[in-house]
């Protein structure tokens, strides 16, 4: 897929349909936890927070795995991805801060299921839509 400027950045296209499809998955999440309240903010903090912390661990494991690039040029780790490697221990980290939050906060498992499935199905149709879209229009 492509990519464009905005100034002196380049943004790719996929990068904006993943954020396009987490937007949509948040406000399809918002409507059907509608009716628990104390409950639905405990689960969109716990649920970003998961998300963050896979991103920022992706992004920056590059100092980890490619710590000799980074020794050569500092500023490197802020263009460097994490590859494979950063996204198995990003997706690892942020799998186990979700079970840790899971109990620590004392709702049954089945709401946090339910929240997690609506999420998820809602992002990966949402991410195939935009990116039919996408595809169809360029």
């Amino acid at each position: 897929m492509g990519a464009f400027l905005i100034g002196p950045f380049l943004v790719k296209y996929e990068w904006v349909i993943v954020l396009l499809s987490g937007i949509v998955s948040y406000f399809i999440i918002v409507r059907v936890l509608r009716d628990s309240g104390e409950y639905k903010k405990v689960f969109l903090n716990v649920i970003l927070n998961s998300v963050l912390i896979g991103f920022f661990t992706y992004k920056f494991s590059s100092i980890l795995f490619q710590t000799e690039n980074i020794l050569r040029s500092p500023i490197g780790f802020l263009y460097f991805s994490g590859g494979r490697k950063g996204t198995i221990l990003g997706a690892f980290l942020a799998l186990i801060y979700l079970v840790m939050a899971i109990k620590k906060y004392k709702y049954p498992l089945n709401t946090w299921i339910h929240g997690i499935v609506y999420g998820s199905v809602t992002f990966m149709l949402s991410y195939w839509l935009f990116r039919t879209l996408l595809i169809l229009l360029f």
